[in-house]
């Protein structure tokens, strides 16, 4: 019996490591670090699962070995696709030398070239660092930081209340020593008017004469004294309209942040999902794409039905009443997916599932787990006739739709 499980363990491997290598030429290096190809690997791990003594040495174990641990590596699509010539300039020698020698020498030399300018570097990297500082506190943590007290009226004035109180009330005690007003606010009105036709009066009598007697300086001193109150209300007046607007203003002064944060996510989830996959798609293009997946498990599941539609004909045409009324067994077979067609389904839903899974940010996790949900409900063990999958699948594209939202 161990004999037995051992035989089908192996057989179950040979057929892992065949598939994950059919996509790459048999010319084309199946390993990373390693000069053996793909045809040679196979050959190799064929020997290996007929448990014979030929296949059964260190080498063939080894090899075994690493191509099982290179299935992280392996993607469910595109994964022959290298970038940069890496694994190709890797499994090169020339004349004996290992390519590993000119990385060695490369990075030898790049060190010899940035070590005269690792000051000039360093420097760099904090002026760019304090640059990326002052963007993030100029755009971002001071807006949102006034705003955050404007909500909480928590900013502090321009002009100070009892500053006010205080040169109104120093005007009108002026007022009230020259015998003008009784010193409140309710007569500060006509005793400045009161002060001026005095001014005019000392100065129709003689500037010298008023200087000399002390009158002309008092009233120099009211006139100066009432222009500061007069600036002071006008900047209490200011302030109050600043302080109105302030918050549209940061608001306003937030939208370059807004606009920075929103396009910066577009481009980090669009970079995420080409890192992922390897292709360089927009996520709108991806939604499309997906769109069409889902159009052809439409198509799928409607010419599933197609023999049973010409055995409804056929019986409808017949004479006999004994024939309309008995199902046929072929037509009730075939209002499930057969596995011609089960397997064509199968493949659109896994390029489906591919596209969301990658694509998940931006799409939401909580919607991504529903059409999972959904096409799990599709795929029920009992088995669902076609009617009831189509209807499933319209409520997957309304889910589907409701991902544009998010992109």
């Amino acid at each position: 019996d161990a004999a037995v499980w051992c035989g089908r363990a192996r057989s179950v491997i040979c057929r892992s490591i065949e598939a994950s290598l059919s996509g790459l030429s048999p010319s084309h290096p199946s390993r990373r670090f390693s000069n053996s190809t793909v045809e040679e690997d196979t050959a190799l791990v064929k020997k290996w699962c007929a448990y014979g003594a030929e296949g059964c040495d260190t080498t063939a174990w080894k090899t075994v070995l690493a191509l099982v641990d290179n299935f992280v590596r392996l993607r469910r699509r595109g994964g022959e696709k290298k970038y940069f010539l890496q694994e190709e300039f890797q499994s090169v020698d020339v004349w004996g030398v290992p390519s590993s020698l000119a990385v060695i020498l490369l990075s030898l030399w790049v060190h010899n070239t940035l070590t005269p300018h690792w000051g000039q570097i360093v420097d760099g990297g904090r002026s760019l660092s304090k640059a990326l500082w002052g963007i993030i506190e100029f755009r971002f943590y001071h807006p949102l930081k006034d705003i955050v007290l404007d909500l909480l009226n928590r900013r502090p004035r321009m002009l100070d209340a009892y500053a006010l109180l205080n040169e109104e009330t120093s005007l009108d005690n002026m007022l009230k020593d020259m015998g003008l007003g009784d010193g409140t606010a309710a007569s500060r009105a006509e005793a400045i008017a009161g002060a001026s036709r005095l001014y005019e009066e000392e100065l129709r009598s003689g500037a010298l004469r008023g200087f000399f007697r002390g009158r002309m300086l008092r009233l120099l001193l009211i006139q100066v004294q009432q222009l500061k109150a007069g600036l002071l209300k006008a900047m209490d007046s200011i302030d109050d309209l600043v302080d109105s607007n302030r918050l549209n203003v940061q608001l306003l002064a937030s939208i370059p942040a807004v606009l920075i944060v929103y396009f910066g996510t577009k481009l980090f989830f669009q970079s995420l999902f080409s890192l992922r996959t390897r292709e360089l798609k927009f996520m709108p293009q991806v939604h499309s794409e997906m769109n069409e997946y889902l159009n052809k498990m439409d198509r799928c599941l409607l010419l599933a039905n197609h023999e049973t539609d010409r055995i409804a004909i056929q019986t409808a045409d017949a004479d006999i009443p004994e024939k309309r009324s008995q199902p046929s067994l072929n037509a009730t077979a075939s209002l499930f997916l057969q596995k011609h067609d089960l397997g064509e389904f199968m493949l659109f839903v896994h390029s489906y599932l591919y596209l969301l899974d990658y694509g998940s940010p931006p799409f939401p996790s909580r919607a991504c787990d529903s059409i999972h949900a959904s096409f799990q409900d599709m795929l029920l063990q009992g088995g669902l006739s076609t009617k009831r999958q189509l209807d499933l699948l319209t409520l997957v594209k309304s889910k589907h739709m409701a991902l544009l939202k998010s992109i």
